[in-house]
């Protein structure tokens, strides 16, 4: 559905540009849907893209706050895990 949209937007209007102002004519209030700017096909999908790294890039740093340490290994005793394993 989006390769149709863009394909309507950025290569249909520009080659006949007299289906813009039939576009206006006839589809009232929907008319900016289908003849929009054709900048802002270019606009919207690198500030979602942006808006998407920066969501990544959130909740990784939140992950990594909230994420308790780990248990140091100076207080774990290798002794009895080696008699385990050789039982």
């Amino acid at each position: 559905m989006v390769l149709l949209y863009y394909t309507w937007v950025i290569v249909i209007l520009q080659w006949f540009p007299d289906l813009g102002a039939w576009v206006d004519a006839n589809f009232g209030i929907f008319a900016g849907l289908l003849n929009p700017d054709p900048l802002i096909l270019v606009y919207l999908p690198i500030w979602l893209g942006v808006v998407l790294i920066m969501v990544i890039a959130m909740w990784i740093g939140w992950t990594m706050v909230t994420t308790p340490a780990p248990e140091p290994l100076e207080d774990f005793d290798f002794d009895e895990e080696e008699a385990a394993a050789e039982e």
